[in-house]
């Protein structure tokens, strides 16, 4: 039976963000080598964690959770394509950056940097960014038609702001996905 699926959007983006040769730690470790920076100053993501949005309440950081959050209709009669809406949202605290609010805001525009360089890019052959790798291994493989970021948007939480400069970086995807037929 073919499902459309929320489950398998999140399982496609959490195995394309932490593949170990073109992922988001990979990605971080190449711009860390190009700006002759250390994990001090932009460390490797600790977590990842899928559909729900965990932020603070996490045990390592940074962290970053992958959420479906919603989907729409069919994107044209009998096209058997729905655009599901997912989120990245990595936190990371103060201690895990060196440095003050400057070096944490230069650090999470490196992060937002390193995210749209892998959906960007073109990986090995058929791994491509804006196709998640071609859905992946699971329940999405050869389905998803495009996964594109949609917005970044930088948070910051009003009541540890007042002591210490915790970030969040907010990545919307759309993720379209076509019936397995």
């Amino acid at each position: 039976m073919a499902y459309y699926g929320s489950e398998a959007a999140v399982e496609a983006v959490d195995e394309f963000i932490t593949a170990a040769t073109y992922g988001i730690n990979a990605e971080l470790a190449t711009m860390r080598t190009v700006l002759s920076v250390t994990t001090a100053n932009l460390p490797d993501v600790a977590s990842v964690e899928k559909y729900y949005p965990k932020d603070l309440q996490s045990r390592e950081f940074p962290h970053l959770s992958i959420v479906y959050r919603s989907d729409t209709a069919e994107q044209q009669a009998n096209s058997r394509m729905i655009n599901l809406s997912i989120d990245l949202r990595l936190t990371v605290l103060d201690l895990n950056v060196d440095g003050g609010e400057g070096e944490m805001g230069l650090a999470m525009c490196r992060y937002r940097d390193a995210l749209t360089k892998i959906f960007l890019r073109r990986t090995p052959m058929g791994k491509q960014g804006w196709t998640l790798s071609n859905g992946g291994t699971g329940t999405a493989q050869g389905r998803v038609i495009r996964a594109t970021i949609e917005q970044n948007q930088l948070a910051f939480d009003p009541e540890i702001q007042a002591s210490t400069p915790n970030m969040m970086l907010r990545t919307s995807l759309l993720v379209r996905m076509q019936e397995d037929y």
